[in-house]
């Protein structure tokens, strides 16, 4: 633990904290780009890294973006990400009463006061749900992955058909190859490439980032150019700790909801602003200041966002199931490395799991610095053509999938997926339970081969508690939501969303 924590702080390890941190603040800052775009396209620089210094980057470039995307909206009211919508109601509301550099601060700190309290709860959480994984053999994994879908079926905001159709294309990715049950090639049609199956990096890149360029590029064609923010003064240090003072229980009530609403799988950073805003409106003294400039909800929405972050990776590290798509690409970035999320990283490389959670720590108190004092400069990049944008996105995107392997395999992997995005949203499926079935697929069929070979007997799995448990909850989760959605009516059976977006939105 000691050697881990020394690792951290190192200068090198600082270095590669601030380089994730000031990319990841450009990219949320970007209307357009997104957090999970800019993990995506960053994963193939880590190979020139080691592992500590590749994943204290990328969690920088996480933690960064979810702060900048805070930057347009507080200026423009456009969020950089969809975790920066309330964040946009109440700091552009700030804004046009010439309050934008308090706004600024608030967000900045509000932000890393969120992360650091998250890293806590890493710390303190993740060693003991590993622990506990220890006890888990292929029943509990099959279940914990079929609770996961599950939670991801019901929980997001479309259709529940629709996201069933989107988990079912997820795992039907992940079993193309040779089958890890009989050998047999599956779903290859006579490529050779495919015996492996797709590459991560490929697909991922393809879900994300390739279809952020596109949009781009459209809107660029149309004439949607990029609006200048105008000149932003400095914020006040004082005024700022100052009301961190006066709403600390507000900060400490919504970083705990943000980390509590992270590890739940799919429930990413912009789900939870609204459930944090929602709840510190209700129990309020000043509940009409809510949505019209209340600085007491862009800090609910800053602190829950950033926390969500921290409670995402608690899953991913101790379990291997990623609560969101940005830490999903952890797993990608993580096996890459040689490594295999799960329990067994808590054994094998304990120094490892102490730097990357001393360096989370680091991460989030750069953002409170570096946004404090660097956000008004960074408001210039708002002015950005569209079209420059999409053209390096591009770039970087081809040049990301085929540095992996170098392969140009890869290329028309990445060109694949893009099409497929282009399709499930013309079709109005989501792209994140894909993600997730796709990431975890593997897991879940190896799991239930191992499970079956061992017994097919009834009585076997009744002796598991902890997969009984899980089955009970997930069939509890299923009967509920469909009681509940039908109640509603028929069309919140159909759709709790208004179906409305982007051809090429694809989440946070």
């Amino acid at each position: 633990m000691i050697e881990g924590l020394i690792a951290a702080l190192s200068l090198s390890n600082i270095a590669a904290a601030v380089l994730g941190v000031f990319l990841g603040i450009i990219i949320g800052a970007i209307p357009g780009l997104t957090a999970t775009f800019g993990i995506v396209l960053l994963v193939p620089v880590t190979f020139i890294m080691s592992t500590d210094h590749g994943m204290i980057m990328l969690v920088g470039i996480y933690a960064g973006a979810i702060y900048g995307g805070s930057i347009s909206a507080i200026l423009l009211n456009i969020p950089g990400t969809p975790a920066s919508i309330i964040s946009g109601w109440e700091g552009y509301a700030m804004a046009k009463r010439g309050e934008a550099p308090q706004a600024l601060g608030i967000s900045a700190v509000g932000s890393g006061i969120g992360g650091m309290i998250a890293a806590v709860a890493l710390v303190f959480m993740t060693p003991v749900l590993a622990q506990l994984a220890l006890r888990f053999g292929a029943p509990e994994y099959v279940m914990l992955v079929i609770f996961s879908l599950v939670v991801v079926v019901v929980m997001m905001e479309t259709p529940l058909l629709s996201n069933l159709a989107s988990v079912f294309i997820g795992l039907s990715i992940a079993a193309i190859g040779i089958s890890p049950v009989d050998g047999a090639a599956r779903m290859t049609f006579g490529f050779y490439n495919l015996y492996s199956g797709l590459g991560v990096v490929a697909v991922l890149i393809g879900f994300f980032c390739l279809p952020q360029a596109l949009q781009l590029a459209i809107e660029a064609i149309r004439g949607e150019n990029a609006v200048g923010a105008g000149k932003v003064g400095a914020s006040s240090v004082a005024k700022v700790w100052k009301r961190v003072i006066y709403d600390r229980w507000l900060l400490l009530r919504s970083s705990t909801l943000g980390v509590g609403i992270g590890v739940l799988p799919a429930i990413g950073p912009e789900s939870t602003p609204f459930v944090a805003h929602s709840l510190e409106r209700r129990i309020s003294a000043h509940p009409e200041e809510f949505g019209k400039g209340s600085q007491s909800g862009l800090f609910a929405a800053e602190a829950s966002a950033s926390a969500n972050i921290g409670g995402s990776l608690i899953p991913l590290l101790s379990l291997g199931i990623p609560g969101s798509a940005a830490a999903a690409v952890f797993i990608g970035a993580l096996t890459l490395h040689g490594l295999q999320p799960g329990p067994l990283l808590f054994t094998e490389q304990p120094g490892l799991m102490y730097s990357f959670f001393t360096g989370y720590f680091v991460v989030n108190l750069l953002v409170v610095v570096m946004g404090f004092f660097c956000s008004r400069y960074m408001a210039a990049l708002l002015r950005l053509p569209k079209a420059m944008i999409a053209a390096y996105v591009t770039l970087f995107s081809f040049f990301g999938a085929y540095a992996v392997n170098n392969s140009m395999f890869d290329i028309w992997v990445m060109i694949g997926a893009l099409v497929l995005v282009i399709a499930m949203r013309a079709a109005t499926i989501p792209v994140i339970p894909s993600v997730l079935g796709f990431i975890l697929g593997g897991l879940l069929e190896t799991n239930i081969a191992i499970a079956m070979a061992r017994s097919t007997e009834l009585s076997y799995y009744l002796q598991r508690p902890i997969a009984l448990g899980l089955a009970i909850i997930s069939v509890t989760i299923v009967i509920w939501t469909i009681w509940r959605r039908l109640r509603s009516g028929p069309g919140a059976v159909s759709s709790t969303g208004n179906g409305k977006g982007s051809l090429l939105e694809t989440g946070d």
